[in-house]
């Protein structure tokens, strides 16, 4: 390391593997520039690796985060205090500081409450050490500069000779150094141009104006800002639920499709510049205090998502302190016991758009945050690997899931997996993705327009690490005892998802996955096709169980983060409900353990909450 589209559009990771052939690709020689974090570079680094073999990334040129001297920002303090919008934004300042050392203290009385200390679980965000490692290991030089635009850096570039360059979220660049490619630079802008050229939140001007959709832009650099001949372009619609962080989060995505198509279009020599037509707009980032007041009057002009609670406020309040001291003893005791749970939350659909069982981006992003400050998530082969073999567990460990295989998923999923890392697991109907059928249950709630994956949308979450699975053809009631039936469900779904996947998948749940959709000819022969099977029965698994390890619950993810707290603490419910038929009497679950008692085993409980499944 040297120092100093829309949605339903092929995914541009397959038609680019559909259309590639190496030998008849003239080689094209990349250099990134980019201050955004090791974690997005990386991500586009794989992307192009993977996606565009007529491409070789030669090197990155990294400028760390700028920040203005101390004495700089003490004389701006000192002359903005004459304004009173600035007097505002330092009282906000201050309270959200106020609110921060709260929220801080909270976290730790949380972490007591469960059972551990000191950092969060999970993997940490990637630093430029191991960006740095990750680029030895694909043999791309990587250059980290305090200024992009020092000797240091423009020799690097020099040295490279590379035949274009990729601006991916930096500041404004000088000709010095984007005319050093011979085939130029290009930008990413999240913004359509002409008329959003310039700074800002991504998203901000757009809903300022009201607008019904986001443009995304590839242009080449020139001297004039976001001025450039346009080479790429698409658009992302703003839906109801959209916030400043949504739409960052799927510009994030798309931008990086958008670019990825771009450098293919480079590398076949199949580029059209289009020249920007219209009058143009340049807009300025607004200031700390401006964008206080934006906002303001964003959220004074859109409808806020508010997420369904169950429950009054006050009930889950007196619940939770009634129990905490139970709590502290019981999750203490799984501590020094290894004997925490692995929690599989099922939740249906992350959209922008109403739907009665849909979770708005922003707020599902809220909730990944949350599981990764306080649990460990870890992916659904890890957590089945953990029970089965019976691991000892000394932190308590959450399962992402979402069933049915929405098409909304492809986007919003994927940019919050991208910014988090979080794994997530998909249940998908085949048939249902074939036809681009809408789901039963949708139409019998009158809701419409919320359309299953595409298969070449599957097939690329697949590729990029969101785990498909099984959840029969057509969103099947598994009560039925009609064999024929049955097996085309079970059995065909492995078939179809197999085929077009290319591998194994031995992961299925039963839709709805209560008792009375889960008949004996049904539960035989989903665990005679697969390894594991799922039910939505509620509750947690422990490794300390005993019996065959080939049924796993599931729990539903609420919308509420209170609530899910709560689930995930097996203090939500306490319902006595019957097991499945010849699989032992009525149970309920225990606050103190969170177990539902399986004599037979790991048979399926019944559990908390509804669920369509």
């Amino acid at each position: 390391m040297a120092e100093d589209s829309h949605l339903q559009a092929l995914p541009v990771s397959i038609s680019n593997r559909l259309d590639f052939d190496p030998a008849m690709i003239k080689p094209l020689g990349l250099v990134i520039f980019s201050s955004m974090s090791p974690r997005a570079v990386m991500g586009l680094i794989s992307r192009l690796c993977r996606d565009v073999p007529g491409a070789k990334i030669l090197g990155v040129v990294y400028e760390l985060p700028r920040h203005k001297p101390f004495g700089l920002r003490c004389r701006d303090f000192v002359r903005n205090l004459k304004s009173i919008s600035f007097v505002n934004h330092v009282a906000n300042r201050l309270a959200g500081l106020a609110i921060e050392t709260l929220a801080s203290l909270g976290d730790n009385v949380l972490r007591f409450i469960h059972g551990t200390t000191g950092s969060p679980g999970g993997a940490s965000a990637p630093d430029i050490g191991q960006l740095d490692a990750y680029c030895a290991a694909q043999n791309i030089l990587l250059h980290v500069t305090a200024d992009l635009h020092a000797r240091a850096s423009l020799t690097f570039t020099r040295a490279l000779r590379p035949d274009l360059g990729v601006v991916f979220g930096t500041r404004i660049l000088k000709p010095a150094l984007f005319e050093i490619p011979t085939r130029g630079s290009i930008n990413i802008h999240k913004r359509k141009v002409p008329e959003y050229r310039g700074g800002g939140p991504i998203g901000l001007w757009e809903l300022l104006d009201q607008q019904t959709e986001l443009g995304i832009t590839v242009h080449r650099v020139t001297k004039d800002v976001d001025a450039g001949a346009v080479v790429g372009q698409t658009t992302i619609p703003i839906e109801p639920f959209d916030t400043l962080t949504s739409l960052a989060l799927k510009a994030d995505v798309v931008g990086n499709d958008l670019l990825v198509e771009t450098i293919s279009a480079f590398a076949r020599g199949h580029v059209v510049d289009a020249q920007q037509m219209g009058q143009g707009r340049t807009f300025r980032k607004p200031s700390s205090q401006d964008l206080i007041a934006l906002e303001r009057r964003i959220a004074a002009e859109r409808p806020p998502y508010r997420p369904l609670r169950g429950r009054p406020a006050w009930k889950l309040l007196a619940r939770s302190a009634a129990l905490a001291p139970w709590l502290v003893v019981r999750n203490w005791y799984r501590r020094l016991h290894g004997s925490f749970p692995v929690v599989i939350l099922c939740h249906h659909i992350v959209t922008d758009q109403p739907h009665k069982m849909g979770i708005s981006t922003h707020w599902y992003l809220k909730h990944v945050e949350f599981l990764q400050k306080h649990y460990d998530v870890i992916s659904l082969p890890e957590a089945v690997d953990l029970l089965r073999t019976g691991r000892r567990l000394i932190r308590p460990a959450v399962v992402l899931t979402l069933d049915d295989g929405y098409a909304a998923n492809y986007l919003n999923l994927r940019a919050i997996s991208q910014a988090t890392g979080a794994p997530m697991t998909l249940f998908v109907c085949s048939e249902k993705m074939t036809q681009q059928a809408e789901f039963d249950h949708d139409i019998k709630w009158g809701l419409s327009g919320f359309r299953p994956l595409t298969w070449e949308q599957a097939v690329a979450l697949d590729q990029e690490g969101l785990q498909i699975a099984s959840h029969t053809r057509t969103h099947f009631d598994c009560g039925s005892t009609q064999p024929e039936q049955l097996q085309a469900e079970i059995e065909g779904s492995q078939e179809d998802l197999e085929q077009r996947l290319g591998h194994n998948v031995d992961f299925f749940a039963f839709p709805w996955g209560k008792p009375e959709n889960m008949s004996q000819p049904a539960l035989a022969l989903a665990r005679a096709t697969y390894s594991y099977v799922f039910s939505a029965f509620g509750g947690a698994n422990f490794t300390t169980e005993s019996g065959p390890r080939w049924h796993f619950k599931r729990t539903l993810h609420p919308s509420d983060l209170c609530e899910l707290e709560l689930a995930l603490q097996s203090i939500l419910d306490f319902e006595v409900s019957p097991f499945m038929e010849g699989l032992g009497p009525a149970q309920s679950v225990s606050p103190l353990t969170g177990e539902f008692p399986l004599p037979q085993g790991n048979a399926p409980a019944a559990g908390i909450g509804t669920i369509v499944g």
